[in-house]
């Protein structure tokens, strides 16, 4: 779980643009998922003051989180890390929050069970997530 302060989050209905037009790869065409890919990483990166969210498959874990830094800053993102990775049957997300600048990954059976979790990790460190905490980016099986 990756956790980091930003300045601005991107409007939901951009990064839900920017996630629909193809933004995740490993290896392939943008938006490709390769058949025999089993992890899976969400992440994000700055852009002009602005977050973004990055979805990326690999072999192993090791490998997914690497193809979503990759793919942000394959994309001109700065600041670009892997929030949450999973080769389980879990959804996975990446949530931020404006008002405290806060961005924690989290997983579970569903995007809210894992919102949920990545504002209980935010709170187990110490950097807890705002009220406004919203779900940027999410995989799930």
């Amino acid at each position: 779980m990756a956790k980091r302060l930003v300045t601005a989050i991107v409007a939901a209905g951009f990064v839900a643009a920017g996630v629909s037009t193809g933004i995740a790869w490993a290896g392939g065409e943008p938006g490709t998922v390769q058949p025999d890919d089993i992890s899976v990483a969400v992440g994000t990166g700055t852009f002009i003051g602005e977050l973004g969210g990055f979805t990326a498959y690999g072999p192993n874990n090791d490998a997914a989180s690497a193809a979503v830094i990759g793919a942000c800053q394959a994309a001109g993102g700065v600041d670009c890390t892997a929030d949450e990775v999973t080769n389980d049957n879990l959804c996975i997300v990446s949530v931020a929050s404006s008002s405290t600048g806060v961005v924690s990954g989290g997983a579970g059976p569903t995007v809210e069970a894992a919102r949920q979790d990545a504002i209980n990790r935010a709170i187990a460190n110490g950097t807890p997530e705002g009220d406004d905490a919203v779900v940027l980016v999410s995989a799930c099986p």
